[in-house]
């Protein structure tokens, strides 16, 4: 009897549930790891998972040693973990010959798709940001990571900054060389910010590198497009603010950039008025002191081999502070936010220093359960691989004893 002869859908289904997609899909990964590690070094962490591991890369190339490219396009690694789980869904789970005899293998394939699951609500969800804390002040906020924003404050007369107006990074973050507009209710102002970079260099009006992409000269400075400082692993975003005075008074251009540093001021109606692009806030249900921050370098460096923070700490909901140490796989956790220690420095004006990683993360427990589901699996297939040997072995005896009877 002739066999039924697939059809393209059939050919896709064996094709998307092989053991040798999932084997291309590995090795891939494989690759891609390593030379985002190579490249680090070059571009920085921020830049480097940008490039191989967001959902916005569909290819790259790898540059290594300083920029040399490699001419191998690789797909970007968010895309191959979607098709290794569409692999280990269909292959792992779906067309695996089901019985009690598999039962572990489809319980840790369950288990390891969940991981590349969880992986993609990471990506996806979760915020990062960090929190700054000097001894003597209380923190409840931190600043969000490649987040930049745009805070416009009114100044008292003893020059003391009132609660800003805030312009979020998502509010301009594509805006390129668009403008748009923005108005305030209780300010006699509007602002139309315009030609928005995630990464500028103020230069001096005198340097010969301005061109065509560089902004407009402003008291003698101007943005100009930089390329990824990766000592420095951030972003400095800038843009250009047009003041627009809602009393006829003449409009104010303002040159914007987060390594400024401090607020351009400038006045409406007599009223002192500053404008500045620091990261963006965000705030915290809890809030922390700094009692102590204890440290080490590595021999003849500074770069910190160990460190550890003592904290104060209190929620929303409570009434009195707790005392807890974070160090390395020791952080906080309260209400969906995890403090980590991040990084640590010699006491500043006498004063410890310590800086915490702050991260938002709806999948945070998940890969546990994940990893206890793969192992529960794995020890059911085992054992039961090991209980069908010993029958085996226990079989094989009696009949050799029968024989040499």
């Amino acid at each position: 009897m002739a066999k039924k002869k697939k059809n393209i859908g059939q050919y896709l289904l064996d094709f998307f549930s092989s053991f040798l997609l999932a084997v291309i899909c590995l090795v891939l990964l494989g690759l891609l790891v390593w030379f985002s590690t190579l490249e680090m070094q070059d571009i920085g962490l921020s830049r480097a998972l940008e490039k191989y591991y967001s959902h916005k890369t569909v290819f790259v190339i790898p540059e290594i040693n300083g920029g040399k490219m490699i001419y191998l396009p690789l797909p970007g690694a968010y895309w191959v973990c979607c098709v290794l789980f569409v692999n280990m869904s269909l292959g792992g789970i779906l067309r695996l010959r089901k019985g009690w005899r598999n039962i572990g293998v489809v319980i840790s394939h369950m288990g390891i798709a969940s991981l590349l699951l969880v992986g993609f609500v990471d990506h996806h969800e979760s915020i990062h940001g960090k929190m700054e804390a000097f001894q003597g002040a209380n923190y409840d906020y931190a600043t969000k990571f490649d987040f930049s924003s745009i805070e416009v404050s009114e100044f008292t007369a003893e020059g003391e900054k009132k609660r800003p107006y805030v312009i979020k990074h998502e509010m301009i973050k594509d805006l390129g060389d668009k403008m748009r507009r923005f108005t305030f209710k209780d300010l006699p102002f509007d602002l139309e910010v315009r030609h928005f970079r995630e990464n500028v260099a103020v230069l001096n009006a005198a340097n010969k590198v301005r061109g065509n992409k560089s902004g407009e000269i402003i008291d003698g400075f101007f943005l100009h497009p930089a390329e990824f400082d990766a000592n420095m692993d951030y972003f400095n975003y800038g843009c250009y603010v047009l003041v627009k005075p809602k009393n006829g008074e003449p409009d104010r251009k303002l040159m914007m950039c987060r390594s400024i540093g401090f607020p351009q001021t400038f006045a409406v109606d007599g009223k002192l008025y500053g404008i500045e692009m620091p990261n963006e806030i965000w705030n915290m249900p809890f809030s922390v002191d700094l009692i102590n921050s204890v440290g080490e370098y590595y021999p003849g460096t500074q770069k910190a081999s160990k460190f550890q923070s003592t904290i104060a700490w209190t929620g929303d909901d409570d009434e009195q502070d707790r005392i807890q140490t974070i160090k390395m796989n020791h952080p906080m956790r309260y209400k969906g936010f995890t403090l980590y220690q991040a990084s640590w420095n010699e006491p500043v004006n006498g004063l410890e220093y310590s800086g915490f990683e702050i991260v938002t993360n709806p999948a945070d427990q998940w890969p546990k359960v994940c990893l206890w589901i793969s192992a529960i699996g794995l020890c059911f297939h085992f054992a039961l691989k090991l209980s069908k040997y010993l029958g085996r072995e226990t079989r094989k005896e009696k009949v050799n004893k029968q024989s040499d009877e």
